[in-house]
């Protein structure tokens, strides 16, 4: 279904906070659309991420220059209901989510960006690893270190060790990244009482993060969960509140 109005006249009416954070693309890779949130105004992010820093805002209706797209977090939600990792960058710097523009399209109407990596993230380093998953099977921490290993091409499992409490400054020890910004292909820890966690804290793996109107959300798969017995599949969604870490499978 064609959901967007393609509008070709007009400039970026950012408001004071948004500075302008690089020189833009050439014009004629650029398009001129229309910001439509529905209500309210379009935050402007650092990098295609719902999750970086906040850069400036855009006036509901405002019509913009976009000059270049990049494939960054899943964005769901405004006036389209749209479910969509696409983020177009300004002439004056700065990404924001296509589901909140007119541009006549779901897919790209501009270019690539080339000098922008798709999905910035936080490096992803390796670690020590061991050959044999390390937990007690049926366990919280077994469950997760499973589905690590199945998306790491079954080469291995990372060598951490402890409560799922201690995994953070274990996964440090053994050289793996780890970030407290929301990452999918990540073993999240859950510190004990937040999300229900137990007194052990508890870990689960991220298989995909989004953005809803109440901020970035975690689909995770998880064994043994608090209302779960060992050995047990699950999964939910859940908000990404402070205090999480992501420990990164590169």
């Amino acid at each position: 279904m064609y959901r967007r109005f393609f509008l070709l006249t007009a400039s970026a009416l950012l408001l004071p906070a948004a500075p302008a954070l690089a020189a833009p693309e050439s014009a004629e890779s650029s398009a001129t659309v229309t910001v439509n949130t529905g209500s309210g105004d379009l935050n402007v992010r650092s990098a295609p991420s719902a999750t970086s820093q906040r850069v400036g805002s855009l006036r509901n209706g405002a019509r913009i220059t976009i000059t270049c797209y990049a494939r960054g977090t899943v964005f769901n939600g405004g006036p389209y209901d749209m479910s969509t990792d696409l983020w177009n960058r300004l002439a004056g710097g700065g990404y924001v989510t296509d589901a909140m523009l007119d541009t006549g399209s779901d897919e790209p109407v501009v270019p690539p960006c080339a000098t922008e990596s798709m999905r910035p993230a936080a490096p992803r380093a390796t670690g020590k690893t061991v050959g044999s998953n390390p937990a007690e099977e049926g366990s919280a921490l077994w469950g997760a270190m499973e589905k690590w290993y199945f998306a790491s091409g079954k080469r291995s499992y990372p060598a951490v060790d402890g409560a799922p409490r201690d995994l953070t400054a274990s996964a440090r020890a053994a050289g793996w990244t780890v970030v407290t910004e929301p990452r999918d292909r990540a073993l999240v820890v859950i510190p004990p009482g937040v999300l229900d966690a137990p007194g052990t804290g508890h870990v689960a793996w991220v298989d995909a993060t989004s953005n809803r109107g109440d901020g970035v959300y975690l689909r995770i798969t998880e064994m043994a969960a608090t209302d779960k017995a060992p050995h047990i599949w699950s999964g939910r969604t859940v908000p990404a509140v402070p205090g999480l870490s992501y420990i990164l499978l590169p």
